[in-house]
């Protein structure tokens, strides 16, 4: 029997949990979608796809692949050539990335939505993504091309493109789909919303037409394509060891592009086979959720490709408002939903769900972030009093682990844990200040530490020779950092303590990374100190961004002048600043006398979360949709001032 150690990445211990014949099985050796393929061809009569009601079966899904294989052989895709996708959750992002996968190519998924207030901008920056990562072509949402295209379509054409291919989202409509989305918001917003939706899709395809007309590209309907290349051929690229299959991005960076991380078909295929050595809940024909996006691993690899690699029947939302969340499940009655924390909290106090029966729910995840254990607890009870069986599930992971690296459930599913290691997965735990390896010294029960990944699913962090995420060796073990300080217990069992950067999620998933914007809005002149806190928003119900100012010595400021001062700050700092994105403008602006302190004079961050909303704070309003951005509101105690329209 082997001796313990007493480090966590030696032992191992959590393993005791998993088969140990599943254990020693060999990691798949083959491209995404084979092995999706593979995975779900008995289940070809089941329903892969449901959008607004039209089903599309795994046969349907497998056709289409093809079909996608032969439209970007056509356009002249090749293999390794990079295609960048402005895509969100439709049908054909699906085929197009595994089309793209069936031949080599590499699909480069970025978000859609703009992250700028002038659009401009952002179409600067998607030509910024385009140029640094190596992409040679572009499919986009048509109304995406309308704001992120068209104003860099010049520049484009010197790069050499030459045809941009389009989507719309009404292509995998039939006239019952079509009933049914209008149907949904009408019953979902109101009428009031209907009748605004519909002429903002009438005046959406008139600029359209007229964008396309004069446009010095060569504009495609993808949906065109599809219909001529019957007679296409196309080569199949075949299995080659950690092949870069796709680039998706992180949120949350004060820079003018996101960081890629780049993700090999290994890499995805060992997260799904992983998953069946968890214990993970998913069964064939299993309903789920996909609102979760293409352009982060937690959303195209634990949602997308897992789901189809176990034959779910993935119930596409390609725009997701969590006020709807409760509709949503009562209309969808799904058995998986993968979500952040905050859209489940939030069923608690849904009055849709009054009288719910929830007991076709099998697998209720969230990641992202954390949620405190009085919350899991209030959850639980809530599944429970609506007759589901099963609780809340959560784990730990990255972008930089394509999502998930560790998950709870069973007699592991501690409420305030995060699971144990999955199982090709190891963790090991670091000391913040003696960067040494963290032990279990005799008859120690628990240990802290900075957390630390090692696994087949950790992105190399490498894209044309520029590091994106550092790796370090420890006892011949490669691993990368997480900033994540937790607790790990004897059993392997570990809890969630804090970032160490103080990284939050936004309502809407956007990673919000305060170090960076306390250091944009501390050199903005007269402010002397800044602090980023999270507060809950009522109306979006999760959570926003909270600007605490403290400004230079001698400067007092009425609350017109606060206004004022605000207005010039977001203009400077954000609205001007091509650097900063939409996403990372402080809903809230809070002007201090002083910062509260803790008994070692450091400032008390949580004082400050505690404190929350006072009334006395400006409040930055965003007019903010899918495809565009409006205008910003200053508005404080006794002024309304518009900014910008």
């Amino acid at each position: 029997m082997k001796e313990n150690t007493g480090y966590p990445h030696i032992d191992k211990m959590w393993q005791k949990y998993y088969d140990e014949e599943f254990l020693k099985q060999e990691l798949p050796k083959q491209t995404m979608y084979d092995y999706m393929k593979e995975s779900s061809k008995k289940n070809i009569d089941k329903t892969a796809i449901t959008y607004y009601g039209n089903k599309i079966l795994y046969g349907d899904l497998y056709e289409n692949v093809d079909k996608a294989s032969k439209v970007l052989t056509a356009l002249g895709v090749k293999a390794n050539d990079r295609i960048m996708y402005l895509m969100p959750n439709i049908p054909e992002t699906a085929y197009l990335m595994y089309g793209g996968s069936q031949i080599g190519a590499v699909s480069d998924f970025v978000d859609p939505r703009p992250d700028s207030v002038d659009l401009k901008i952002s179409a600067q920056k998607i030509l910024s993504l385009f140029k640094a990562e190596g992409a040679k072509h572009l499919v986009v949402l048509d109304r995406c091309f309308l704001g992120m295209i068209k104003p860099i379509e010049n520049e484009l054409k010197e790069l050499g493109v030459e045809n941009i291919v389009i989507v719309s989202a009404s292509d995998s409509m039939n006239l019952f789909a079509k009933g049914n989305y209008l149907t949904e918001i009408a019953t979902f917003d109101g009428l009031k919303e209907l009748k605004a939706k519909l002429n903002e899709m009438k005046t959406m395809d008139e600029l359209l037409k007229k964008a396309i007309s004069t446009s010095c590209l060569n504009v495609i309907n993808y949906s065109d394509l599809a219909k001529n290349v019957n007679y296409e051929q196309f080569t199949k690229f075949g299995y080659t060891p950690n092949k870069l299959d796709l680039i998706v991005h992180t949120s949350g960076t004060t820079s003018n592009r996101p960081k890629p991380i780049v993700l090999t078909n290994d890499n995805l295929n060992a997260y799904v086979h992983q998953t069946k050595g968890a214990n993970m809940p998913m069964s064939e024909g299993d309903r789920a959720l996909h609102m979760l996006p293409y352009f982060a691993a937690y959303g195209v690899v634990n949602v997308t490709h897992a789901g189809l690699c176990y034959s779910n029947n993935l119930i596409q939302i390609p725009e997701f408002k969590p006020a709807n969340f409760g509709k949503l499940i009562l209309k969808n009655k799904p058995q998986t939903i993968i979500g952040a924390p905050t859209w489940f909290l939030n069923l608690l106090n849904d009055k849709n769900l009054t009288k719910a029966d929830l007991s076709f729910l099998k697998m209720i995840t969230y990641g992202g972030d954390t949620l405190e254990i009085k919350d899991e607890e209030a959850i639980n009870k809530f599944l429970k009093e609506h007759n589901c069986k099963e609780k809340i599930t959560k784990g730990h992971g990255m972008s930089e682990t394509a999502g998930c690296a560790s998950f709870a459930v069973g007699e592991y599913n501690i409420p305030g844990s995060i699971g144990i290691p999955m199982p090709y997965t190891i963790y090991a735990l670091l000391n913040p200040e003696t960067k040494e390896l963290v032990k279990f010294e005799e008859g120690q029960e628990e240990i802290e530490g900075e957390l630390l990944i090692s696994s087949p699913v950790v992105t190399s962090g490498i894209l044309d020779g520029e590091k994106y995420v550092n790796h370090e060796t420890y006892d011949g073990i490669d691993f990368i950092h997480t900033k994540d300080i937790a607790r790990m217990n004897k059993d392997g069992i570990m809890t969630f303590l804090a970032r160490s950067d103080r990284s939050f999620t936004r309502f809407d998933g956007f990673k919000v990374k305060p170090y960076e914007l306390e250091k944009l809005i501390k050199s903005f002149e007269g402010v002397k100190y800044c602090v980023i806190t999270p507060f809950f928003d009522e109306t979006l119900l999760g959570n926003m961004i909270m600007a605490n100012i403290v400004l230079e010595d001698g400067i007092e400021l009425n609350d017109e002048e606060k206004i004022e001062f605000s207005e010039r700050l977001i203009n400077e700092c954000f609205v001007n600043n091509s650097n900063t994105q939409t996403r990372q403008i402080p809903a809230k602006i809070k002007f201090k006398d002083s910062m509260p302190l803790t008994a070692n004079s450091k400032i008390n961050y949580n004082a400050l979360v505690k404190e929350g909303i006072t009334g006395e704070e400006i409040s930055v309003i965003l007019e903010e949709t899918n495809i565009s951005v409006g205008g910003i509101k200053i508005v404080g105690p006794e002024k309304n001032k518009t900014l910008r329209k």
